[in-house]
């Protein structure tokens, strides 16, 4: 196709319905291990990176069931292994959540780096280095990292804005002893949303959405019920 014609002058009507954002998602399965309990998320795209994080969960021990295309029932009640090996996470880059819920959860984690999309360099040196301020030991062995240690609230600069360390640190600190500020955060929705569903299980959270997010830490999570957010990617196209 040479170019592309789009004569205007008519008026749009109609409805659309907007699949459950993936970047929501990514981020809230992963949270929903933390939980002593069962939770169930709906509204969930029906992508491929859903399955994979349920399949990552399923071999670590945790329980996930569709009840359909869209929901999905987690059940980590008894607990999972802290371990999330290569085969698995490299199917998807947003496995990296899984080290915050880990940490904040069993006080280690051990997760191979993660795979997926291929869009230039994106490392997860901010991730690493708010997790060492809020007490945990890093080790990287064999292709992945190793992270222990009793986590205690501080206060986290990121160097950037980034999303997925604002997400990852927002897991770890809500189960860490004491009070986190994470200055500098990034702002976007699917952060709201995920700092929301934390709230839903008993995490105690504010200024999502601003560049300082607030977290009293707390002693554990229950299960809950949620509904991501619509994703604002495809409502937009």
């Amino acid at each position: 196709m040479d170019k592309l014609v789009v004569k205007g002058g008519k008026r749009l009507k109609g409805e659309v319905t907007v699949s459950g954002a993936k970047n929501a998602a990514v981020a809230v399965i992963p949270a929903a291990v933390m939980a002593t309990g069962v939770s169930v998320l709906e509204n969930l795209p029906a992508i491929e990176d859903v399955r994979n994080i349920c399949h990552t969960i399923e071999e670590m021990g945790g329980k996930c069931r569709f009840i359909d295309e869209h929901t999905l029932e987690i059940d980590c009640n008894e607990g999972v292994n802290y371990k999330a090996d290569f085969e698995s996470v490299s199917k998807m880059r947003a496995s990296y959540y899984l080290i915050g819920a880990l940490l904040g959860r069993y006080k280690k984690a051990e997760v191979s780096m993660p795979g997926g999309c291929a869009i230039g360099q994106r490392p997860i040196d901010q991730h690493l280095k708010g997790m060492s301020a809020l007490g945990a030991k890093v080790a990287f062995d064999h292709g992945g990292v190793t992270l222990s240690g009793r986590l205690r609230g501080a206060t986290i600069y990121l160097d950037m804005p980034s999303v997925g360390a604002t997400e990852n640190l927002l897991m770890a600190a809500t189960l860490a002893e004491g009070t986190t500020r994470i200055e500098n955060a990034a702002k976007e929705p699917e952060i709201v949303d995920l700092a929301a569903f934390l709230t839903s299980m008993g995490a105690r959270i504010s200024g999502a959405g601003t560049s300082t997010i607030t977290i009293e830490g707390v002693n554990s999570l229950h299960g809950t019920s949620w509904q991501p957010i619509s994703d604002r990617i495809e409502a937009g196209t």
